[in-house]
């Protein structure tokens, strides 16, 4: 089930998007996401890349109460999973929580690709599952 969606056209390159997106975390403007960690990367026989990656997050603003009842520290873990496409210049990534995933399931799916009416920009979807 979709819970929502967005696209957004950007102006630069496609070298400068996805570094960006590569770039994204950890950083001071998000102090929320305190580490990540590549747990696999390989290139496939099409000259894909593909990157799995372990965030660490430290805990939003939850009561400490809360987090001793449910049964979990400060620190929570996202599953993000990538493929950048060099060839169509596409990046795609998916991420999907961990902590309390046998509570609830978030999927968020990030689309970067070219713009189809100019080549110089770039649009960029997201969706929540």
């Amino acid at each position: 089930m979709k819970i929502w969606s967005s696209d957004h056209t950007f102006g630069y390159p496609w070298e400068k998007i996805s570094q960006a997106a590569w770039l994204k975390y950890p950083n001071p403007m998000n102090p929320n996401v305190v580490g990540t960690d590549v747990l696999s990367r390989r290139v496939d026989e099409a000259g894909r890349l593909h990157t799995h990656r372990l965030l660490t997050t430290a805990q939003w603003s939850c009561p400490t109460f809360v987090t001793r009842l449910l049964g979990f520290d400060e620190r929570c873990y996202v599953s993000e999973y990538s493929i950048v496409d060099p060839a169509t210049k596409t990046m795609t990534l998916r991420s999907k929580n961990i902590t309390l995933s046998s509570w609830m399931s978030v999927e968020e799916k990030l689309t970067y690709q070219e713009h189809p009416d100019d080549p110089n920009k770039w649009n960029f979807f997201f969706g929540l599952f």
